[in-house]
């Protein structure tokens, strides 16, 4: 004790030493005890669990991430790196990712203001077109949702009773555009669709796959009492509780003596030395879409999933897979459940269309029914190299694993193909054409106001886009050719049956006539593949132009926005600026003028439009033919929400 060095005048510790021989004063430490115990009543005092949010408590066998990192800094790092870490987060000013001092919105005949509120930010109300004196009703916003492409607030509700119970700000943030839309606008919706998530939503549907063992935990009255044991996805969502794992490496020598083993450690889940089913389960226990066993669903809301990484199977639930061999016994039931959303979030012949439900994808793949491929083939939690920079591009690269965001993903399985890749792809070694992932893994899903790659590993055919409606590799590529030129090239390389093609299949461009008379799902494909650098380069671009102006007035507000960034992607439209959740007449006065400047600004006279694209060489459309298609335009309503 001689050598402590003196502590603080200010400090507790100070009362430890004693003069005498350097011995523990029973007084000194009696103090200290006292003092310590009064600090942690008042901190408990003056930092109760907040009343009108969900709360992090541990609980069952999970200790939270927090206890993961003194063993794991590595691990550690990367997971608070990456976009799993801040699915959720409690909504403090440095979380949120738009300024929100003064914000002020309007929606559905209600303004709204945003005022800050200490750490946070708190929300205000009046009807449209009242004084600003009007302004009431405050919420705090408690939760955020997302921090990679979408946020999302979520607000406190008045339900004293209840208080965990959660709304929703009814707009959301668009990150990279650095706009606010409403969070109607978000998912690929029908016209005037007024709201979809209502009070409570939250707390028993978001809370399952938005955060670590999540316990909606329902009251009586419609309240809640929500726990969770972390907020966002954290370390025990991919590997289990790890109450037991702490406890048995709390011995050191089994510690070594693991190191020098070649066994795993049997206290803890690591999907990286499961089987490809079992590892791609930890997985898709959130990216699926799934069901519960039964009505009774009490023992899930208070206590959470008794699923747990490493398990065979989703516990109370099952994953729904249409016009498959997984349960078909219980597709009756999934429709009557959720008979809208079932039916538009997949394609005819069962597979996913909705982003974040990959497993579903990927179980309907020949390489996942061989047992050995998982998503952990081609993607990692865990980078080896922890710098900033490589965490960075991990993180914004879909948490790939390296040399897996190209061919790699497919030759570390299909080496035989490298050696000679024109002669399978009959393109350029070199050229989009010949990528792996374009022709096996094209962008035929929706989500998040874009379209993004399959996870059904599939080679291209013609006869899934005309019997199923799916645009197929070829012509979301070569988006200037028809399905007959895409069918002849297929039997001309690989021998694949043509099937019975019409004239407009066999003539005009497929892209084309999903523009025209595809339902809100396909015009969004189109829209986005025609801002995709690839299908230019292959398709050209002038007569891009006029298909992608005439989305801009798509009844569906997600099809108009991404045909206006798509169209920014062409030479003159670059800083085009549109509100597409603009009314009607703002949005025909918008159509006018795009028409108008690529006409007399931006087209080039001596342009030559594709054959099948429709177009004279005025740039007009082809009409009556052009009308005809429009008028057979696909009335399906479509929801489709990630």
């Amino acid at each position: 004790m001689a050598d402590t060095p003196p502590a603080p005048p200010s400090s507790p510790a100070r009362l430890l030493l004693a003069t005498r021989g350097g011995r523990w004063s029973l007084l000194g430490l009696a103090a200290v005890l006292a003092i310590t115990i009064t600090t942690v009543l008042n901190a408990m005092w003056d930092s109760p669990p907040p009343a009108n949010r969900p709360i992090k408590v541990p609980a069952n066998d999970y200790v939270s991430s927090d206890s993961c990192r003194s063993c794991h800094p590595g691990n550690y790092a990367s997971w608070h790196t990456s976009f799993h870490r801040s699915m959720t987060q409690v909504a403090k000013r440095e979380n949120f990712a738009a300024d929100m001092d003064g914000l002020e919105l309007s929606y559905g005949k209600v303004d709204y203001r945003v005022e800050r509120k200490g750490d946070t930010y708190r929300v205000l109300t009046k009807p449209t077109g009242t004084p600003a004196s009007a302004y009431g009703d405050p919420r705090d916003i408690v939760l955020l949702t997302g921090s990679h492409n979408f946020q999302v607030c979520w607000t406190e509700t008045t339900d004293k009773q209840g208080g965990r119970k959660l709304g929703q700000f009814p707009f959301g943030y668009i990150i990279a555009d650095k706009i606010w839309t409403p969070m109607t606008q978000t998912f690929l919706a029908p016209p005037n669709i007024e709201n979809y998530y209502a009070d409570g939503d939250w707390n028993n549907g978001c809370i399952n796959c938005h955060t670590t063992n999540g316990r909606s935990r329902p009251g009586p009255g419609g309240t809640y009492d929500s726990q969770v044991s972390d907020f966002g996805i954290s370390c025990e969502s991919c590997h289990s509780g790890g109450k037991e794992h702490i406890a048995a490496n709390r011995n050191p020598l089994r510690r070594f003596a693991l190191h020098l083993s070649d066994k795993g450690d049997q206290t803890i889940a690591n999907p990286g030395k499961m089987d490809g089913p079992t590892a791609s389960l930890a997985c898709g226990q959130c990216h699926s879409f799934w069901a519960f066993e039964s009505n009774d669903t009490s023992v899930w809301d208070q206590h959470g999933a008794k699923f747990r990484p490493g398990m065979k199977e989703l516990d109370q639930r099952w994953v729904t897979q249409p016009n498959s061999t997984i349960h078909p016994d219980r597709l009756e039931k999934m429709v009557q459940v959720n008979p809208h959303r079932f039916d538009n979030s997949f394609w005819s012949d069962g597979l996913v269309r909705i982003t974040g439900r990959e497993y579903n994808g990927m179980i309907m793949s020949p390489c996942y029914k061989g047992g050995h491929f998982s998503c952990v083939s081609c993607h990692e939690m865990h980078p080896a190299d922890t710098t900033p920079a490589n965490l960075k591009e991990w993180r914004a690269t879909g948490q790939t694993k390296p040399g897996m965001r190209g061919d790699l993903a497919c030759t570390q399985c299909h080496g035989n193909i490298q050696a000679n890749i024109p002669a399978h792809t009959h393109h350029a070694a070199d050229s989009p054409g010949s990528s792996c992932l374009n022709c096996h893994m094209p962008h035929s899903t929706y989500g998040l106001l874009r379209s993004l790659r399959a996870h059904t590993i599939t080679s291209p055919n013609v006869l899934e886009s005309v019997k199923v409606g799916r645009p197929n590799a070829c012509n979301l590529c070569h988006l200037d050719r028809s399905l007959g030129w895409t069918a002849g090239k297929l039997a001309e390389w690989y021998g694949q049956q043509s099937p019975a093609l019409d004239r407009e299949q066999k003539e005009l461009s497929a892209a084309a006539v999903w523009a025209l008379k595809g339902d809100a799902g396909q015009r969004m494909l189109i829209a986005w593949s025609m801002g995709w650098e690839p299908a230019q380069l292959a398709s050209g671009r002038d007569w891009l132009y006029p298909y992608l102006i005439m989305e801009l007035n798509d009844p569906y507000a997600a099809v108009r926005y991404r045909a206006w960034k798509s169209l920014r992607t062409l030479p003159g439209f670059e800083e085009f600026p549109m509100d597409y959740n603009a009314d009607e007449a703002a949005l025909d006065e918008l159509f006018g003028r795009a028409y108008q400047k690529w006409g007399t600004e931006v087209r080039k006279p001596a342009a030559s439009y594709p054959a099948g694209a429709l177009l004279r060489p005025d740039g007009t459309f082809v009409q009556p033919e052009f009308q005809q298609l429009f008028d057979q335009r696909s009335k399906r309503s479509m929801l489709l929400v990630e």
